[in-house]
């Protein structure tokens, strides 16, 4: 696999990092939280239909909601962008052929 195939695969889990950190910085340097968390909820507004179903029931504890939050709209999300993105690549170098996947080998 190329370096440039282990970015693109990355890239999800990279943007829902500078996500996060923004969320963090955004409230002591006073800036707008609301506009910030528009950016979470387009992030994982694709798989709504998917992560809105209930599947981790009713949890009591505050820390293990907001850990969950994070998950559902940030990381699995991120996560599923990632294994789309890979199997994008898989069907494309597929359909390239052996062709594609030429070596030069220089011998000294």
């Amino acid at each position: 696999m190329t370096w440039t195939r282990r970015l693109v695969l990355a890239l999800p889990f990279a943007v829902a990092a500078v996500l996060n950190v923004l969320v963090y910085i955004a409230r002591p340097l006073h800036w707008q939280t609301q506009h910030v968390a528009v950016y979470f909820f387009l992030f994982g507004a694709p798989w709504a239909w998917l992560l809105d179903r209930g599947w981790f029931g009713a949890l009591d504890s505050k820390w293990l909601v907001a850990l969950m939050g994070y998950l559902i709209i940030l990381w699995i999300p991120a996560l599923l962008y990632s294994g789309c993105l890979w199997l994008l690549l898989r069907v494309l170098g597929t359909r390239a052929g052996p062709c594609a996947r030429v070596t030069v080998e220089i011998s000294p």
